[in-house]
């Protein structure tokens, strides 16, 4: 085989996906699978708010993904806090799951013996 046919088959593999303009913004088309009751919710709820599918996708994501980065801030805040004494371990469990929790416990420990150690 051929070094172009070679690159040709591994090209073959891989999915390139359709990119539009739309005004100033750039969008890539993909498709996905998903179970045909899920995806007849989605066109329901889509249907009830007057947009398409994509649309209503698009939304959901975006807030999903605008509340991770919210609630990461507050995870950090809320540790920020906590080590400096002005928040309670509480209050802290309100915010961290108990492994989040357990790591900034171990690494307040961890500052706490070195800053002591220096000062020895």
């Amino acid at each position: 085989m051929s070094s172009d046919c070679t690159v040709k088959a591994k090209r073959e593999n891989f999915i390139y996906p359709n990119v539009y303009t739309m005004g100033m913004e750039r969008t890539t088309q993909f498709s996905m699978r998903m179970e045909e009751m899920l995806l007849h919710q989605i066109d329901e709820e889509a249907k009830k708010r007057f947009k398409n599918r994509t649309e209503l996708i698009k939304e959901a994501v975006l807030k999903y993904l605008q509340e991770r980065i919210e609630k990461e801030r507050i995870k950090k805040i809320a540790a920020e806090l906590w080590l400096k004494g002005e928040l309670s371990e509480t209050q802290l469990k309100k915010a961290l799951n108990e492994e989040e929790v357990k790591d900034l416990q171990f690494g307040k420990r961890w500052i706490e013996e070195a800053v002591n150690e220096l000062r020895s």
